[in-house]
C-alpha cells in the first residue's frame, strides 16, 4: 500500500508516466480509495495547465541572481 505522503511526493512523476507500471498501478489503486490525494492531483493538473498559458517572459536579472542564489542554498 502507498501512502499518502509516497503519493504526493512521486506525483510529477506519475502525472509524466516516468514511474514504472507497478508503481503507476500502485499509485492509481491509492487514488480510487483516498479522496484528498484525488484532490490534489487534480488540483496539480489544472495548476499545470494554468501556468502553460501564462506569458513566458525574460526574468529581470535581480530575480534570475535571487533564484540562482536561493537555488544554490538550497543544495548546500
Amino acid at each position: 500500500m502507498i501512502t499518502c505522503r509516497e503519493c504526493a511526493e512521486l506525483l510529477l512523476e506519475y502525472l509524466t508516466g516516468e514511474l514504472d507500471n507497478e508503481l503507476q498501478e500502485r499509485i492509481r489503486r491509492h487514488l480510487e480509495k483516498c479522496p484528498p490525494c484525488l484532490v490534489y492531483v487534480e488540483t496539480y493538473q489544472v495548476t499545470i495547465r494554468l501556468t502553460r498559458k501564462l506569458p513566458c517572459d525574460e526574468l529581470p536579472p535581480e530575480v534570475a541572481e535571487r533564484l540562482r542564489a536561493a537555488l544554490a542554498e538550497a543544495e548546500q
